[in-house]
């Protein structure tokens, strides 16, 4: 397990005075999580990996096999914990739903605002443009960076972009998302200073090293921003740009796109081009095979700092900044995809091992307690805190206290 303290800036019922609050991921096969006590134990053949604090833990994340009793599932919905269970390839199994806030007015609020067509549309306006955005700095800076010569592709995307305005109905701005969306893929590959077998985005399933490290962490993301909006007492299932579907948090889809490329891209790129993990990371999973090998990580004397690749910079010219936290002892990792991807093919999936499960989670926590300076408030936030003020936005813009949704976007 690893463990991540947060400053407590979401006003989670159960946290006190403003403590540190910890994510906790679970990846060893074969763990069990009991209740002794006041705390949970992670135990495993009789030996306790890892000791869960409630009144810390923020959010459980496990695994693959992990077993969770009956008196210990009791103690996650009672302090609230949002607890998220991902099979061993990383895909979305479920949750364990708390009781919701009791704020039936806000989520009721939802509901209506599903019948003014303006007002959606709007809010998919800003969704899009700032994801679209978002994607045309990021290849800004891969022809700036890499020295690629991207002329038409970006043209291609200011062309998009400038398309969004003037388009009347959402499912137009899906389209555009879309469009765009292939052209940023399209040159995705070129942000890495040595070629990593990417030629375009592929889910089901990940058929290269840098489409499983994509759709591991927009998982790890959604799931995140998932948790940001159960916590300000919204219903994820209903969202706007996102269709409303049967079992799919449309919401926690619509508000996580413009962090596609402030979090995950700018980290994957990070993690290939400072050698952080390489394809020895990866394995390929056969047709009848269940289950990982046993693969001792492999010696590195020190891992580079993912804050300082400038290609991940949240404004140019402006250094993001690294927040200390502390590490659990013991610990390990998970996770996999949000299902909202681009394309399906047939083949066998490729797999981070479980060291490099970890490593990667290492740097996704260390993304979110980097520091950058926020246009709206001109100040410097995290990228955790920057999820939870997205989410209010979005409440304010519902309430009618802000007249249009502000999306975040890169400088």
């Amino acid at each position: 397990m690893c463990g991540r303290p947060k400053n407590n800036c979401c006003g989670m019922s159960h946290n006190q005075g403003g403590a540190w609050m910890l994510t906790v991921y679970i990846t060893t096969p074969g763990t069990k999580i009991f209740k002794e006590g006041g705390v949970l134990k992670v135990k495993k053949d009789g030996d306790t990996y890892h000791t869960i604090f409630p009144f810390r833990t923020e959010q459980v994340v496990a695994f693959g096999g992990v077993e969770i009793s009956a008196s210990a599932m009791n103690v996650l919905l009672r302090h609230g914990i949002h607890t998220v269970f991902l099979h061993k390839n990383g895909h979305y199994n479920g949750k364990l739903v708390c009781p919701y806030d009791h704020n039936v007015l806000l989520r009721r609020m939802q509901y209506k605002m599903l019948d003014d067509h303006d007002k959606c549309l709007e809010f998919c306006r800003s969704i899009a443009r700032s994801k679209l955005r978002n994607q045309f700095v990021m290849m800004q800076r891969i022809s700036r960076f890499q020295k690629r010569n991207l002329k038409r592709e970006i043209l291609q995307m200011k062309e998009i972009i400038s398309k969004l305005d003037s388009a009347g109905e959402i499912a137009s701005l899906r389209g555009f998302e879309g469009a765009g969306a292939r052209v940023y893929f399209s040159v995705f590959g070129q942000g890495f200073t040595e070629p990593q077998g990417f030629t375009k985005r592929v889910r089901r399933p990940p058929t290269d090293p840098v489409n499983a490290v994509l759709s591991f962490l927009y998982t790890v993301l959604f799931n995140r921003v998932a948790g940001a909006v159960e916590r300000e007492g919204l219903d994820p299932y209903v969202g706007v740009f996102h269709a409303i579907g049967y079992g799919a948090q449309a919401l926690a889809l619509d508000l996580m796109e413009e962090f596609r490329t402030i979090i995950v891209d700018t980290l994957v790129f990070s993690l290939f081009n400072l050698k952080i993990i390489s394809k020895n990371d990866f394995r390929t999973l056969s047709e009848n095979e269940t289950e990982y090998e046993d693969i001792l990580p492999s010696e590195q004397a020190q891992i580079p700092d993912v804050i300082k690749d400038r290609m991940g910079a949240f404004s140019r010219g402006s250094e993001d900044l690294f927040q200390e936290y502390e590490i659990a002892d013991n610990d390990d990792t998970s996770l996999g995809d949000d299902g909202h991807g681009h394309g399906s093919v047939r083949g066998y999936p490729v797999l981070l091992t479980q060291p490099a499960l970890k490593k990667v989670i290492e740097q996704f926590e260390r993304k979110l307690e980097t520091t950058f300076t926020c246009p709206f408030e001109n100040t410097r936030i995290t990228y955790r805190k920057a999820i939870t003020n997205q989410v209010r936005r979005y409440i304010d813009f519902l309430r009618s206290e802000s007249p249009n949704y502000q999306g975040l976007v890169m400088r």
